[in-house]
């Protein structure tokens, strides 16, 4: 049998590691808000709304690749550099509104990311400057840990703590910033065992995490991948 994450751990992940047999991710368009979605390395990722056609996609045109279907009212992305693991910040656009998506690039094949808006009429239009700056803060907090950063305005703890898990694996905190309203966290999963270990995604949620960036899905035994989460300071923290 091979390893699987223990309940905790999966919540964290779930919502950019799913299987490469889940072939479309379905995420809730929200007033103000951002929404997270994995992107495929190396192939194409699809981006569609359910019940409208993508009018306009805005970004930073040196991060990502985009094709444009408009007879469907659909487009095309993969990341301009298939090695970098960067979150790409993208504001999708209908007839009805503009969504903020953070895709994290991941090593699956490509599959399908298909907007669901609300269904209520006359809402309001989101607050695309809102959405920016906690776009911003995200990306931000998500290059500190990944760059080893000490961000000033952060209080830094390096408990370097291990987390309990199943034999064979060994997770260990090795870094936590400290905000006034947020929490990043850096990890690093090793696996200590004979056989592969394989992320998996059930269909769980975690209240609270705001991203999730992971390297590598799958590991060799002695191979590890660093972990980061962002997440709401609760009041133990």
């Amino acid at each position: 049998m091979r390893p699987r994450l223990p309940l905790h751990l999966l919540c964290l992940l779930a919502p950019l590691l799913a299987e490469p047999a889940l072939a479309q991710q379905v995420v809730e368009a929200r007033d103000g808000a951002t929404v997270l979605a994995r992107v495929s390395r190396q192939e194409v990722t699809r981006i569609a709304f359910e019940r409208s056609r993508v009018r306009r996609v805005t970004g930073n045109a040196n991060e990502f690749v985009l094709e444009k279907d408009d007879e469907r009212g659909q487009v095309f992305i993969r990341p301009a550099d298939p090695q970098s693991t960067k979150p790409i910040n993208l504001f999708v656009s209908s007839d009805r509104g503009t969504v903020s998506l953070l895709l994290q690039p991941v090593d699956v094949p490509g599959d399908s990311i298909v907007i669901r808006e609300p269904r209520a009429t006359g809402d309001a239009p989101p607050r695309l400057e809102a959405s920016s700056r906690h776009v911003r803060t995200l990306k931000n907090l998500l290059v500190a840990l990944a760059d080893d950063s000490l961000p000033e305005d952060m209080e830094v703890r390096e408990p370097g703590r291990d987390i309990a898990l199943w034999s064979g694996t060994r997770l260990t905190l090795e870094r936590v910033l400290l905000g006034a309203h947020v929490v990043a966290e850096k990890y690093r999963l090793a696996n200590t065992g004979a056989a592969a270990l394989t992320l998996h995604e059930p269909d769980l949620h975690k209240r609270g995490v705001m991203a999730v960036s992971v390297e590598r899905a799958s590991l060799q035994p002695r191979e590890a991948t660093p972990v980061f989460v962002i997440r709401e300071r609760r009041s133990d923290d």
